[in-house]
């Protein structure tokens, strides 16, 4: 057997300094301009009957936008923000290629056009990824029915579809807390319904919806690794699953997060994700798994207590960039140095997504007119 070897840095005992990363040009995705409202949801669910995070009722979608940011010297400069979208969090590009999520809907910009494409079983897109050597496919997370997709985006074709109900993940908490299972399949309603099984037969997806506490998986996060294996974040489970897209099976790759998001395939065959409710960053491999964490950072907001909330994180070069909900801020951590930069954006913004600008993405200009198009 294998010891797992940890490394463990807290961030506050490193250097903070404004000085060791270059000026980055940032897209953000902000789900809404009500942060306030979303802290309160979220202390209110921790005391729900369902045992899970998240609310119990469904709720109506939030307007929200994307930030064009500039990151320099410890400022997040605004260059421009789109503030008027449905919920959007997604956010993806690859060369010259852009991508988006809206609540129900995905965007993508190349140097040909602006494509987009919907599906009855979208709901709260949290997630879309570029396929790295399929260059017209994309991977959609569908959180609000616990789904992955992928799509030939130029001709709006689906190519693979996976459901977690389908795939040995399918129970779920109702309101008062109890067990019950989750299918779309009249078949196995039926089949449930003679048994006296208690379950939820979601039978119209633009009538039927499952607000967060009672989904069974909550994929938050959906991803490739090089070779095009899929990765999903399971928000309820805690875990980071590896999908066979032939069989559907799945395998856990990590576990005891505590709801997590962004799972992503790094260099060197490691898997990076971040443990959103402890305010942690893991960094795993086979034997060895390194975290870096938030606790006793300075300037969390007050009502926020003892909780760390770390929205999600990209790796860019050998620095990682953490979206901080408690703290308004974007982290810059480089593990070589051990120092970090704590960069404050609008305090009222719940900040969802973010990528790094890599100078051949079609400029702001152009997402705002593809935005002002499509949505």
């Amino acid at each position: 057997m294998n010891l797992m070897i940890e490394q463990v840095h807290h961030l506050k005992d490193w250097n903070r300094s404004s000085s060791f990363y270059p000026e980055l040009e940032l897209l953000i995705s902000i789900k809404s301009f009500d942060l306030k409202a979303i802290r309160a949801r979220y202390l209110a669910a921790r005391s729900n009957l369902s045992g899970r995070g998240g609310s119990v009722e469904r709720r109506a979608v939030s307007l929200g936008g994307i930030s064009h940011l500039k990151l320099s010297k410890g400022n997040a400069v605004e260059i421009n923000t789109i503030s008027d979208l449905k919920e959007p969090r997604g956010l993806s590009s690859a060369g010259n290629r852009l991508a988006f999520s809206l609540e129900n809907t995905v965007i993508i910009i190349d140097e040909k056009a602006v494509y987009s494409f919907s599906n009855p079983w979208f709901s709260y897109i949290h997630t879309v990824a570029f396929h790295p050597s399929k260059k017209d496919v994309v991977l959609v997370s569908s959180s609000g029915f616990d789904a992955l997709f992928e799509y030939h985006y130029p001709s709006g074709e689906q190519v693979w579809e996976w459901f977690s109900w389908e795939n040995g993940i399918n129970q779920a908490k109702n309101k008062e807390g109890n067990k019950i299972h989750l299918t779309r399949s009249k078949g196995q309603h039926l089949a449930w319904k003679a048994e006296g099984i208690q379950h939820l037969f979601i039978n119209d997806p633009l009538k039927d919806h499952l607000p967060t506490a009672q989904r069974a998986a909550f994929i938050n996060t959906a991803s490739y690794s090089e070779e095009g294996d899929i990765l999903a974040t399971l928000f309820h489970e805690g875990s980071v699953r590896r999908i066979d897209r032939a069989s559907g099976e799945s395998k856990i790759a990590i576990a005891g997060l505590r709801n997590p998001h962004g799972g992503f395939m790094i260099s060197g065959g490691k898997i990076m994700a971040t443990n959103t409710g402890e305010g942690e960053l893991w960094i795993a491999e086979e034997n060895r798994r390194t975290k870096f964490i938030a606790n006793g950072l300075p300037d969390k907001a007050p009502e926020m207590g003892n909780s760390e909330w770390w929205q999600n994180a990209v790796a860019w070069g050998e620095f990682y960039l953490v979206i901080d909900s408690n703290r308004n801020a974007i982290i810059v951590i480089d593990p070589s140095q051990k120092q970090y930069d704590l960069v404050p954006f609008n305090e009222n913004w719940a900040v969802q997504d973010l990528i790094v600008l890599n100078g051949s993405e079609p400029s702001f200009k152009e997402y705002l007119e593809a935005f002002r198009v499509k949505d």
